[in-house]
């Protein structure tokens, strides 16, 4: 995220433009974007997860290191942003993307593969 880092998504999400924010992911590059992950507050990292489409979450999750991978996973509820939703009007509730169920059973199975195939 050379010319957008994790400040500037920090500041889009305190100051609320979040469609700002949500257009800027659609064309952002995700390696870039995975290298900035670990600079992200944690509930920012959801923010940013739940503000990308479907199909670009669950890829971008399969980029992440296992540890960001499980952080994921735990937030998998759109309720696990409650702070940033809870009182939002509608139009913004909008932007932030629940994903299908099935993709919890895919997450799921990849972090349990991952945990067998581990050495202990």
């Amino acid at each position: 995220m050379p010319t957008r880092g994790t400040k500037w998504i920090g500041a889009l999400i305190k100051s609320g433009a979040y469609a700002e924010l949500r257009s800027w992911l659609a064309q952002a590059d995700r390696e870039d974007l995975a290298r900035g992950w670990p600079r992200l507050a944690p509930l920012h990292k959801l923010i940013v997860f739940k503000l990308l489409d479907a199909a670009s979450a669950l890829a971008f999750y399969h980029s992440l290191p296992y540890k960001e991978r499980y952080f994921l996973f735990s937030g998998f509820p759109l309720q696990s942003i409650a702070p940033v939703i809870a009182e939002a009007p509608a139009s913004v509730r909008r932007l932030f993307v629940q994903l299908p169920a099935r993709f919890y059973g895919i997450m799921f199975q990849d972090l349990a593969r991952q945990a067998v195939e581990a050495p202990r």
